[in-house]
């Protein structure tokens, strides 16, 4: 905490204090009055010497490194020290005293280690989630940055394909690859961006990929409208990595490829899910993958939506030649 919010925080206190004893005094009666007055300023000259000797001194010389034999007699050394002085430096006011003013000095003491024993359990408390929003906000631009990179590497060996064959397609490929680029570039600059925008992303990369295959793989995309979406947000490029992996496995067969995306809402608004069919590469295919986008989506999904997303991938129960990806995400 800054300085100056400490000195702030102790002038409040040991001024509400000293209001709240002249408060109190007025409130005895007459007769014992001017004694009481005379009573307040050695009280809490004494009451802050004990605070701040034990605070400043004590408990992080003693307690804070575990040496609490030593801290106890420390402190009751220190109560001793404090009755002394009241009673040598005030003795009209603590003559007829036996115990005061070492037993306010300890009960004061006692009560300002457990405050300060509290506020270090908030303040830690607050400093370690502080540290892990800037650990999971570090780990999230880790993986949006890992995203970028593995997307443009994929269509660039599209391009290259086509560039090979002279294909008249590879301008308007090149057109089309720009706008999903620029959408990359500014939507990772936010957080959350509507789920309208991702759908237009999605429609706008799968025709970038028709243009890519032609006729040999049939692509089928189902998309809520955007007006059904209207206010949703969801992080940026979030459903990309299942999209493409449905496109980079299901179109290595010469005959049987095909991709099939569907989006859809669950419960109104509270819910949506994202379904991926492909088909699976021939037994013969060794081109093999590193996986590099499936394992980011799981870990962004991990710090997003934790506890509020189910993702399935794997061959399809009901037709093992296909491969199937489920992603169910709680909205709301």
């Amino acid at each position: 905490m800054k300085t100056w919010l400490l000195i702030l925080r102790d002038a409040l206190v040991w001024g509400g204090l000293g209001l709240l004893l002249w408060l109190a005094t007025s409130k005895v009666p007459l007769e014992f009055q001017p004694q009481a007055y005379r009573g307040i300023m050695p009280f809490m000259l004494l009451t802050m010497a004990a605070v701040y000797g034990n605070n400043l001194g004590l408990v992080p010389w003693l307690f804070d490194k575990g040496r609490y034999g030593w801290y106890a007699l420390a402190l009751l050394l220190w109560v001793l020290l404090l009755h002394a002085v009241g009673q040598l430096i005030w003795p009209g006011v603590y003559a007829r005293s036996i115990m005061q003013p070492g037993a306010n000095s300890l009960f004061t003491m006692l009560i300002a280690l457990g405050l300060l024993l509290m506020w270090r359990t908030v303040a830690q408390r607050r400093q370690r989630l502080r540290g892990q929003l800037l650990e999971r906000e570090q780990q999230l631009r880790l993986l949006e940055a890992q995203v970028n990179p593995h997307f443009l590497f994929n269509t660039l060996n599209s391009l290259y394909a086509l560039s090979l064959t002279q294909s008249p397609q590879t301008p308007d490929m090149l057109l089309a690859l720009a706008g999903l680029m620029r959408y990359q570039l500014e939507s990772t600059k936010h957080a959350q961006v509507p789920l309208a925008d991702e759908l237009d992303y999605l429609r706008d990369y799968v025709r970038l990929q028709e243009l890519r295959l032609g006729a040999r793989c049939p692509v089928t995309l189902t998309l809520p409208e955007n007006e059904e979406v209207d206010g949703l947000m969801v992080p940026p490029l979030l459903f990309l990595a299942l999209v493409e992996n449905a496109f980079t496995y299901g179109t290595r067969r010469a005959v049987g490829s095909f991709v099939k995306i569907v989006v859809g809402l669950i419960g109104g608004h509270k819910a949506m899910a994202l379904v991926t069919l492909n088909a699976l590469p021939p037994p013969s295919d060794q081109q093999g993958g590193t996986g590099t986008g499936l394992a980011n989506t799981r870990q962004r999904l991990e710090l997003l939506y934790p506890g509020r997303h189910i993702l399935e991938a794997g061959p399809d129960p009901d037709n093992p030649s296909q491969f199937r990806a489920m992603l169910s995400l709680k909205l709301l």
